[in-house]
């Protein structure tokens, strides 16, 4: 099962043309990056940082095609802006399997 809305994937590729490829790497880094930060957050009790990174990374995935993913960024935004951390870490480690398959399957396009 793709975690990526196909249809959409292919609409972007056309629209971006050469551009996609360097989409999917900026894609790729900043998520890496912002997961760390997001561990580095919830280590700290920072909930107020783990929604802000939770809403950026949600707009991130939504923006490659990645509705799943995104759901779960969803929720750690809402969690932190709630100041609810309970549950948070399950969360996150969901959303890193999750980002390693999309990140596999944005790399074999």
């Amino acid at each position: 099962m793709s975690h990526l809305n196909l249809d959409e994937i292919n609409e972007l590729k056309d629209i971006m043309e050469d551009g996609f490829g360097e989409l999917v790497e900026a894609f790729i880094a900043d998520s890496e990056e912002k997961l760390s930060a997001l561990h580095d957050a919830l280590a700290q009790g920072n909930a107020t940082r783990v929604g802000e990174l939770g809403h950026s990374l949600k707009g991130a995935s939504g923006n490659i095609c990645a509705a799943a993913l995104a759901d779960i960024y969803k929720q750690i935004e809402h969690a932190g802006r709630d100041q609810n951390l309970d549950g948070v870490a399950d969360m996150v480690s969901q959303a890193e399997a999750v980002f390693q398959e999309v990140r596999v399957e944005l790399q074999a396009l």
